[in-house]
């Protein structure tokens, strides 16, 4: 006797319960098995492991797919049922699996329209992801996919192809398939159309669905349909001329005043803004119109339901609770803040250019007697004349030593230095209009703030204290974009280093040199501006000598030494502010990154197999099954 699998609890078992007597015909007849699923509270690791027996597929699990379920079937179910099954459950838990051929891989159902696979030449579920690619030869895909953009669900996507007169549809198989039979029937001749219609009163989703039962689903080959877009508050209408009309009747007839007070909660899914920041906003405006109510001692605030926004971060969501006009209300002013921003990329240029010229001339006497040593030292050689009777030292650069007998001493000190240093550093960033960003290049480095040793009969240990501090370039810019194409710019500009001669020693010493910029500055798209900058021109002079004697005239050059140092620092701050307005623009910009990059990476290769980078930037993030040979290092 042919019985079905039970699965559930951890393990598959079967099950003492048989089946009847027409699933006993199906099964000898096919030769097929059944299971029945039983698991309650089951880890869904645990699931997909059991069902990826079942289907005889190898399953891989994004780390953050996990979760317990509980699912339970009445009756056995033969693989495919088992297989839709579990695709139904993924979905209830916000999951989809993704077919990569071999195996199939299981992601939040926010990722999976960047790894849909096509459905080429293969059957798949309803619930995967895939991706199609439909070609038009009447109308545009500019068009339909406005058009189409309400229908995609809120994982999905649908948009023109930037190569061809085509849409590019990624969703669940069930969901692409119904899009596309749609496509096609608006695409094959001027019989179809679509009609849009701005709703005043009513919601788009309610006098939707009231429409949409008047419609006749049963006709073959009708793609006669009715689109709530809720974004928008409208109505699309699609289907012929005359089911157009009278649609557009009954949505006008629907759309009508309430005529009594009413609750009404509304989730609003945003597609550009941040609904934290959202959520702030309308609370803030809502505050506000409450205060200036009461001030005016309006008699309508009995009647009016006072409104609540809430926000839902996982989703990018605003749940809005109030009157129906009220939440019309919301919705019109989410309408006009939810817009795509532009961005900005800031290339910027800090230029330092610095220079030092040092002369050094000096003389040092020393004397060496009965084993005893004295002398004159002056700055500069760091080294005791007297020392020098007694064996040999080894002389700064630039010193000559000229001894006269065996008991006198004399050093002279001679040194030109020319020092210069450019130094030229070409940060960029990109932010969204109205956002901070900031980039830091340079180190971390301790600098000690207190100490404790202890006493000698103390049993505590002795430790130090240390803060870090960031030492580099560093670069902070706000844009705003103002009409037309001129930009308001806050810049925090900071260089700061180590003072050379302090870089080794103990953190309690360091110095730090600093400069830094802040300004708010107005510039055009593209242009080249100069925000600040810093010229310093620095003489020294060290005269060091034996009183009297160094002022004789030509021989107190024997008694002296001099130290002249000049020093010139030019530092400037340039900025070429760049707005980016499409994707095209992101293309073209990382493109030519990308391939100045490439080209520092071996500036001496002339095989483009042996650079370490590809030639397409697409293929660093390939897997290492189906990335290219050619560019891998």
């Amino acid at each position: 006797m042919n019985r079905p699998n039970r699965l559930g609890l951890g393990r598959l078992f079967l099950c003492s319960t048989a089946l009847s007597a027409l699933l006993f015909q199906s099964v000898a007849l096919a030769d097929e098995q059944y299971w029945q699923l039983a698991m309650k509270d089951a880890e869904l690791r645990d699931v997909v492991q059991q069902i990826s027996t079942v289907l005889g597929s190898t399953v891989v699990l994004d780390p953050r797919v996990q979760g317990r379920i509980t699912v339970i079937s009445d009756e056995a179910l033969n693989r495919e049922g088992v297989r839709k099954l579990f695709y139904s459950v993924l979905d209830a838990q916000g999951f989809a699996i993704v077919d990569q051929g071999d195996r199939l891989l299981i992601v939040p159902a926010a990722d999976a329209k960047a790894r849909a696979g096509n459905t080429e030449n293969r059957e798949v579920p309803d619930q995967e992801f895939v991706t199609q690619v439909i070609e038009l030869n009447a109308s545009v895909a500019a068009d339909l996919s406005g058009l189409l953009r309400p229908l995609v669900s809120n994982n999905g996507y649908v948009g023109p192809s930037a190569s061809a007169n085509a849409l590019v549809i990624t969703d669940t198989a069930a969901n692409t398939q119904r899009i596309a039979r749609l496509v096609r029937q608006l695409d094959a001749g001027t019989q179809y159309g679509h009609t849009v219609i701005e709703l005043r009163h009513g919601l788009a989703s309610d006098i939707a669905s009231v429409m949409d039962k008047s419609l006749d689903k049963k006709s073959a080959g009708s793609v006669s349909q009715v689109i709530a877009d809720s974004t928008s508050n409208r109505l699309v209408i699609i289907g012929t001329e005359a089911v157009r009309l009278r649609l557009s009747t009954l949505a006008h007839s629907l759309d009508k005043p309430a005529s009594t007070r009413q609750e009404n909660a509304r989730v609003i899914r945003l597609r550009h803004s941040d609904a934290k920041q959202l959520a702030e906003v309308l609370d803030a405006v809502g505050q506000s119109a409450k205060q200036d109510t009461a001030l005016a001692g309006a008699t309508q605030t009995a009647s009016r339901r006072e409104v609540m926004v809430a926000a839902d971060i996982s989703q990018n969501a605003l749940v809005v609770m109030a009157d129906p006009a009220q939440v019309r209300s919301v919705e019109d002013i989410v309408r006009e803040l939810d817009q795509p921003r532009s961005q900005v990329l800031i290339h910027a240029a800090i230029v330092e250019i610095s220079g030092d010229i040092a002369q050094t001339l000096g003389v040092q006497w020393g004397v060496s007697t009965g084993g005893a040593q004295g002398g004159i030292t002056f700055p500069g050689t760091n080294i005791q004349i007297g020392a020098l009777s007694g064996g040999d030292v080894k002389l700064p650069e630039g010193a000559v030593l000229q001894v006269g007998g065996d008991r006198f001493n004399a050093l002279i000190s001679a040194l030109a230095s020319d020092t210069k240093n450019n130094v030229l550093s070409t940060p960029s960033l990109l932010t969204l209009d109205n956002q901070e960003a900031e980039i830091l290049v340079g180190q971390n480095v301790p600098f000690k703030t207190g100490s404790y040793t202890g006493s000698g009969e103390s049993s505590d240990n002795p430790f130090t204290t240390v803060t870090r501090q960031d030492i580099g370039i560093s670069l902070k810019i706000k844009p705003h974009i103002n009409d037309g194409s001129s930009l308001r710019l806050e810049v925090e500009q900071e260089n700061s280093e180590l003072a050379p001669s302090l870089q080794g020693v103990d953190s309690t010493d360091l110095i730090t040199n600093k400069r830094s910029l802040k300004s708010t500055i107005l510039a055009e798209d593209g242009e080249i501006i100069v925000i600040g900058g810093l010229i310093k021109d620095s003489v020294r002079q060290q005269v060091s000598g034996v009183p009297l004697l160094r002022s004789i005239p030509y021989l107190g050059a024997m008694f002296r030494w001099n130290k002249d140092t000049h020093t010139k620092t030019n530092l400037m701050v340039f900025l070429r502010p760049t707005i980016v307005r499409s994707k095209q623009d992101i293309r073209q910009i990382s493109a030519s990154r990308y391939k100045a990059l490439r080209t520092l990476s071996q500036p001496g290769a002339k095989d483009d197999n042996s650079l370490l980078l590809p030639s397409d930037p697409q293929h660093m993030f390939d897997d290492h099954e189906s990335a290219p040979a050619a560019g891998r290092p």
